[in-house]
């Protein structure tokens, strides 16, 4: 009797817990407009600015492991680059950004974080006022094309795709259903942002630049 009360509840506990870890992939995902649409595509004004302490992030892996950031002191610096699958900006950015990845990987922590999909074929951009889906030429020419992920399991199997079209090795994380990382980065497609070992935003770049950047991250170490 005692055995068969031990195993009830082994199984009960392992179909919440699946239940739960599906839940969390299949929440649905908020769609939202920039902020810098209504500044007329001004972002540098948004979100995270030099000096500001890193916020607590919640992120997840593409195998859907959750990636935690505190803030505080880190033992090295941090750099967190977002972008997503449809943005042609940081997909032109990809050569840029594996070889900042490859010499600086040992010395500082960084992570390139998929976001909301900049140039959706089935819904409005995030970045545009029109009604109407907007298709960059550069991905019209290329081939590339993607709904707006509606769940964060969606967001993982784009993501996946977009490592694999790419051949990425850069570390690749996920934001969350209300794009939380998106929000308080700043609300661009392509921002990067460099925290050194005080927890604190050394520099932040509204559209990423390799050699700014670069002269940045020289600084921190």
């Amino acid at each position: 009797m005692k055995d068969s009360i031990i195993i009830s509840s082994l199984i009960i506990f392992f179909i919440v817990l699946s239940y739960s870890c599906q839940d969390r992939s299949e929440k649905p995902i908020e769609f939202q407009v920039s902020q810098g649409v209504m500044n007329q595509m001004d972002f540098d004004t948004l979100g995270l600015q030099k000096g500001d302490n890193l916020p607590s992030l919640k992120l997840s892996t593409v195998d859907g492991e959750q990636k935690r950031f505190d803030s505080g002191p880190r033992q090295k610096p941090l750099l967190l680059i977002n972008g997503s699958y449809t943005c042609d900006i940081t997909r032109s950015q990809v050569p840029s950004i594996q070889r900042i990845f490859e010499k600086y990987k040992g010395e500082i922590d960084i992570y390139l974080i998929h976001t909301l999909e900049a140039h959706p074929s089935d819904t409005p951009s995030p970045y545009s006022a029109e009604p109407e889906p907007w298709l960059a030429a550069d991905n019209i020419a290329n081939g590339i094309s993607a709904k707006q992920p509606k769940t964060v399991s969606q967001r993982q199997d784009l993501a996946k795709k977009w490592i694999n079209r790419d051949k990425l090795t850069t570390p690749v994380l996920i934001d969350g259903p209300k794009n939380e990382f998106w929000q308080k980065a700043g609300e661009a497609p392509n921002m990067a942002i460099l925290i050194n070992k005080e927890g604190k935003v050394a520099a932040k770049q509204s559209w990423y630049q390799e050699e700014e950047l670069e002269e940045a991250i020289q600084g921190e170490l």
